[in-house]
């Protein structure tokens, strides 16, 4: 009969199975004792991140992600109400090479600003329908980062143009268009929803009509 598996060594393969962050409720709900964190941590195994989150002291073993890829998705295990949006999700997605100063999250009306520690973060507040349309599990190692798509990104761009600016939203859009990235009904049905359907569906007439000249 083989030995079984001793707890540090399940607790170490989980967390990089879960791209080398762990939780302490995850651990617990694999079966493995509390005090194996706390073990590992003054090994120099696993980094306490905060209380209750932890991360594999090296990368060595685990996919290579983008970096920023990584940086909004330990902000969501932080805070897991905060979703990436606006240029952070649209960085994300590929359609623009501009990286925001600050990542840019959306949270519900009735939570607090996200801290501005380890990482320097713009919080945007969200109504209940903007919070919750259009979101998107985008793959990071071997977790999921709960973000927008393609479409509400850049519906949410428009929104936001009078404080941001509309450049990175027709980058956006004409990269997304260029790349067949876009789905143009959902688009046009989000545009509807949250009132930009004018002015959205004029620019993508006049890029669509662009790419094809």
């Amino acid at each position: 009969m083989p030995s079984p598996v001793p707890y540090r060594v399940q607790l170490l393969q989980l967390a990089r199975g879960l791209g080398g962050f762990i939780t302490a409720q995850e651990a617990r709900d694999a079966g493995i004792p509390q005090v194996e964190l706390t073990r590992a941590t003054r090994e120099d195994k696993l980094l306490r991140i905060e209380r209750g989150l932890y991360q594999l002291s090296t990368s060595a073993d685990l996919a290579p992600a983008p970096a920023e890829a990584l940086d909004l998705l330990e902000v969501q295990l932080r805070s897991p109400y905060a979703r990436p949006c606006l240029v952070s999700a649209l960085h994300l997605h590929g359609l623009t090479t501009t990286r925001p100063a600050q990542l840019q999250f959306a949270v519900p009306k009735n939570r607090q600003r996200l801290p501005t520690e380890p990482f320097p973060t713009d919080t945007f507040y969200f109504g209940p329908a903007a919070y919750d349309a259009g979101l998107l599990a985008f793959p990071v190692r071997e977790r999921f980062l709960t973000t927008y798509s393609v479409e509400k990104t850049l519906v949410d761009l428009l929104r936001y143009a009078p404080k941001l600016g509309r450049e990175l939203y027709l980058e956006g859009l004409k990269n997304a268009l260029r790349r067949k990235q876009l789905d143009q009904r959902e688009l046009l049905k989000l545009a509807k929803a949250f009132r930009v359907y004018k002015t959205l569906s004029q620019d993508l007439e006049v890029l669509s009509h662009d790419q094809d000249h």
